[in-house]
């Protein structure tokens, strides 16, 4: 994944001492059941006396069922997981159809597991997991949030990684919400819905940049005009409010 510079920057000696074997204690952590049992989700729930079903919750905006919570977070655009600040792995919205293969792969008997459990070491993915959680944690430079993309030249695929820094009132670190999503759908319908086409720029750093068609009121075809600079400002549409690009 391709760093943003103020993270490459720290020291190995700082990051490399988050404990990704959970062995501190949040104010949340369920005592008594191994953190990497299979079945600790069931164990914990149960010991807990966790609302399920039909249980009602009540949100700081609403109330729902946990069934309404559940059905709502697994149609919600993206793979989300939340790990707590004990570096223990609390949750992911498990995809509708079993099926489906996720972009970063969780199973249900991972929930509960540790950091370490869950990012086996390879490829280097433990140290560069406790760079972002290190980051997060102590709000390095002042970022509460890292977005990662991942490079891999494919125009229609654009995997991004974003990391944010979950806080309670008193702004206490609480632990990491990560959201990982193919967002070339996204570009893909803004594109066809506004005229705008994803281009190949051999001048540009990204690889791509914008080209905005415009419709021919007399035909409604389409006709190229030049290639549109990405960090151009917007500029409203005075008739519809839109921004045009």
């Amino acid at each position: 994944m391709a760093e943003p510079k103020w993270l490459k920057d720290l020291k190995e000696e700082d990051y490399l001492k988050e404990d990704f074997d959970a062995t501190g204690k949040s104010r949340y952590t369920v005592d008594g059941i191994d953190k990497n049992d299979p079945d600790w989700l069931d164990k914990a729930a149960k010991k807990v006396n966790a609302a399920e079903g039909d249980d009602y919750v009540k949100l700081d905006a609403g109330l729902l069922t946990v069934n309404q919570i559940n059905w709502m977070l697994r149609r919600a655009f993206g793979e989300l997981t939340y790990v707590d600040d004990n570096n223990q792995f609390l949750w992911y919205n498990k995809p509708t159809d079993p099926n489906k293969k996720m972009l970063a792969g969780r199973t249900p008997d991972q929930v509960g597991d540790t950091m370490g459990a869950v990012h086996p070491d390879i490829r280097n993915v433990i140290p560069e997991a406790k760079k972002v959680i290190y980051a997060l944690r102590n709000k390095v430079g002042g970022h509460d949030e890292v977005k990662m993309p991942v490079p891999n030249g494919n125009r229609h695929k654009l995997i991004l990684h974003d990391y944010k820094r979950i806080e309670d009132e008193e702004g206490n670190y609480v632990g990491t919400y990560e959201w990982v999503q193919d967002i070339y759908p996204f570009v893909k319908y803004f594109c066809e819905t506004t005229g705008q086409k994803l281009v190949d720029d051999p001048d540009a750093t990204t690889g791509a940049t914008y080209k905005r068609d415009t419709i021919d009121t007399a035909t409604g075809a389409s006709k190229h005009e030049e290639p549109v600079e990405e960090k151009k400002e917007a500029r409203p549409d005075t008739n519809s409010g839109a921004s045009e690009y």
